[in-house]
């Protein structure tokens, strides 16, 4: 683990790599909750924003050379690309090998769908960023109850709501597989009308 740890800190601005140390924090307490695997649990969530201090063109340049599909959004709005550029990244340069790992790095950033999208194991990455205590935000106890009490589902659908909700204040366009996995969600469920509420 120090190995990624220093390879972190040679990658990723002092705050962002606190950011990955609280991620993999969160991570070993899920990992009790979820029945998953410590090691790679701890090695997913220290890892998962490899790729996130890199600027636009280092993020399509290398999304290019790894055959990453890009689509129109990804060229105007990169941030989404760090998930799977960022697997990428651990995978050939640090020899990671757990395709678990791998996927819970690559669609954490929204970017794309997939076989494991909702593996909890790649829920748990998704709900321990935003879990880390790097700053405060309104929803962040009512998020942590859900996901700390083994509410997934629960968790899943305020984390897809409230993101949105972030991006769109901040003006991001939505990516479509954001979109939909919030749209999946919510089929079928017969919702509280205070259950989007934030504490």
């Amino acid at each position: 683990m120090e190995r990624y740890r220093r390879y972190l800190a040679d990658r990723l601005s002092p705050g962002r790599l606190a950011h990955s140390l609280g991620v993999m924090r969160v991570m070993e307490e899920l990992a009790a909750v979820y029945a998953l695997e410590l090691a790679p649990a701890r090695t997913a969530g220290l890892l998962h924003d490899a790729a996130r201090d890199l600027s636009r063109d280092q993020l399509i340049e290398l999304a290019e050379r790894a055959g990453i599909p890009l689509d129109g959004l990804a060229h105007r709005q990169p941030l989404y690309l760090h998930g799977p550029v960022g697997a990428h990244l651990v995978a050939v340069e640090l020899g990671v090998p757990d395709r678990l790992v791998l996927e819970s790095i690559a669609t954490h950033s929204f970017h794309r769908d997939g076989p494991l999208f909702d593996h909890p194991f790649c829920w748990c990455v998704r709900f321990a960023d935003l879990l880390a205590p790097s700053h405060p935000w309104v929803g962040l106890h009512k998020l942590g109850a859900a996901v700390r009490a083994g509410r997934a589902a629960e968790a899943a659908l305020l984390h897809c709501r409230w993101l949105r909700q972030y991006l769109q204040e901040r003006g991001v366009p939505l990516h479509p597989v954001l979109e939909h996995a919030d749209r999946r969600r919510l089929e079928g469920q017969e919702l509280p009308d205070d259950f989007f509420e934030r504490w």
